[in-house]
């Protein structure tokens, strides 16, 4: 009887430690932190064995503080030197450091030790190739910190191993090796395992958003939101699924949706300093500017230590038009040591822009341009070139914003072609007339980039006046009417847009133009006297006192014969 009684206290008290670290292993998984150190500690606290010890260290790993990651684990192996997880979460510090070839040779050696058979210890191994790169962010892939061809052999090693005893791997062990192929950009293998996972684990909330993310970086929306919204009707409470959805929902620009998303993120996360800033981060990029500004300070007077507060104040500021404010704020960042990268000088330059200080302005957005994939700063550069009637410049930017859209596979539209047709259209015109080489040269330009807009779109006016405008250029003697076929173009297709009942604003002097020009074309060229009196007639419900006009509906009577000689 005491032999069954000792038996069954046993099995209760390992039953708690279970349940007790699959309890901190929850909180961390839910962004609860503070709650999950306290669990880890506690259970240090009632057994200093070698695996609460890795526990308490791992959840250092997962905050990236090494120096306390370290003591917990060097305690573990004092207090338990036959447990090899310590020794794997030494090792693991030093892939979090970047340092993965110098952590293979200690994880190599583990293995050998545990001559391959400790499934514990090559689980926590394979995590370790893929802990460190982070789902979802704009990072350059790094080699440095992970290597997923490794982490999806040694799952595939474990699978082997419970495969001869009928067992399956666990659904932790299958999001890690869907976290190795997603590192691989396979996003179809990541699935499968993710959805192995669900098929071990039907309510595996973490499986259902790791799916959703995959179809996210696949552009396919639908699956996106569907992954999201089961995770969030599964349960509400799941702070990843929320956050994961207001990002979502940036992607396809339901910004003010995404801004309820993320702070119910923030409603159920443990508000710590760093979440709330990264709060504040999120939105700020849903364009929540105040609620922005609101957990930025909340975050300061938490006593987040963070560069990023300097930032996030003084890129609000400028959204909201705070222009000074948010330069003062950029400044102050800058007086403190810290080094400003290209989104610092793009708004330094948004801000000055907003002040009136284009020339500063330039300064800062020509150094951020080509660092920043993310916004198409030429665009801003030529808008304020083009205020400026800097055309050539303008033109350089205008082509400049045209190449980083196709570097980033995005569709060039006819607006874009547009700008560049404009900005070579205004150069010809401020070259002087007598320039019948200069002059021509760059209308020629212009013209072949309305061309190219035309193409993508021939249902705009605008287009086809001002390429009927840059002829008139090309044909500098006046005695070829190069610009009538456009302008005809730009008459009818007005008239398309009037029978479309379209809300296209027109611009009665454009029409003037055009009716001008094309009833001096026919009346030099054609003769067709009827379309000359129609052209003429259009123009004159216009401008009836152009005298061009009122000498073609009032000629001057001929001259009287001369009185013959006496």
């Amino acid at each position: 009887m005491k032999s069954w009684l000792l038996g069954v206290g046993l099995l209760l008290t390992n039953l708690a430690f279970a349940q007790t670290v699959q309890e901190g292993l929850h909180l961390m998984d839910r962004h609860q932190p503070s709650r999950a150190k306290q669990v880890f500690e506690n259970l240090v606290a009632a057994q200093p064995t070698g695996e609460n010890f890795f526990y308490l260290g791992y959840y250092y790993l997962n905050q990236r503080d090494w120096d306390n990651a370290r003591k917990a684990f060097d305690a573990g192996r004092v207090a338990e030197p036959k447990n090899y997880l310590n020794q794997v979460g030494i090792a693991s510090i030093l892939v979090g450091q970047n340092k993965v070839n110098d952590a293979k040779i200690d994880f190599d050696r583990i293995l050998a030790e545990t001559k391959n058979k400790n499934i514990d210890v090559m689980f926590r191994i394979a995590e370790a190739y893929t802990m460190y790169y982070i789902l979802g962010k704009e990072e350059a892939f790094n080699a440095a910190n992970n290597d997923p061809a490794e982490a999806i052999r040694l799952i595939d090693a474990i699978q082997d191993r419970l495969m001869k005893d009928k067992k399956l791997p666990t659904p932790e062990q299958y999001l890690i090796k869907g976290d190795a192929y997603l590192i691989k950009n396979d996003g179809g293998n990541a699935v499968t395992a993710y959805e192995s996972a669900i098929a071990q684990e039907p309510r595996n909330i973490k499986a259902k958003v790791k799916i959703g993310s995959v179809y996210l970086r696949g552009k396919n929306y639908k699956e996106t939101q569907a992954r999201y919204k089961e995770a969030i009707d599964l349960d509400s409470n799941y702070a990843p699924a929320q956050r994961k959805y207001g990002e979502y929902l940036i992607v396809g620009g339901q910004y003010k949706n995404a801004s309820r998303y993320f702070r119910r993120y923030l409603e159920k996360a443990e508000a710590t300093p760093q979440v709330t800033l990264e709060t504040a981060k999120l939105l700020f990029l849903s364009q929540d500017y105040e609620g922005a500004m609101k957990f930025t300070d909340e975050a300061d007077r938490k006593g987040v230590k963070d560069n990023d507060i300097y930032r996030m104040r003084g890129y609000s500021n400028v959204e909201m038009k705070n222009y000074q404010q948010g330069i003062d704020n950029l400044e102050g960042m800058v007086r403190s040591g810290v080094k400003p990268y290209f989104m610092d000088d793009l708004y330094f330059g948004k801000g000055y822009q907003g002040l009136g200080k284009d020339s500063i302005a330039i300064t800062y957005l020509e150094r951020a341009a080509p660092l920043d994939t993310n916004n198409n700063v030429y665009n801003i550069i030529h808008d304020i070139r083009y205020k400026q009637k800097r055309y050539v410049d303008a033109s350089v930017a205008a082509l400049n914003a045209i190449q980083w859209k196709v570097k980033k596979a995005q569709t060039v539209g006819s607006g874009d072609y547009f700008k560049l047709a404009m900005d070579y259209y205004f150069t010809a015109a401020y070259i002087n007339k007598a320039d019948t080489i200069a002059r021509p040269a760059m209308a020629m330009r212009a013209d072949s980039v309305f061309a190219k807009a035309i193409e993508i779109n021939d249902k705009w006016p605008p287009f086809y006046i001002n390429r009927a405008r840059a002829n008139n250029f090309i044909d500098y003697t006046g005695t070829k009417w190069l610009g009538a076929q456009w302008y005809e173009k730009f008459v009818a297709t007005i008239e398309t847009l009037r029978a479309e009942k379209n809300p296209f604003k027109e611009d009665k002097g454009q029409l003037f133009e055009a009716y001008k020009y094309l009833g001096g074309y026919h009346l030099s060229v054609t003769k067709d006297e009827a379309k000359v009196k129609d052209f003429f007639t259009k123009a004159q419900e216009i401008k009836p006192e152009d005298p061009d006009i009122k000498a073609y509906f009032n000629p001057a009577p001929a001259a009287a014969p001369a009185a013959p000689k006496r």
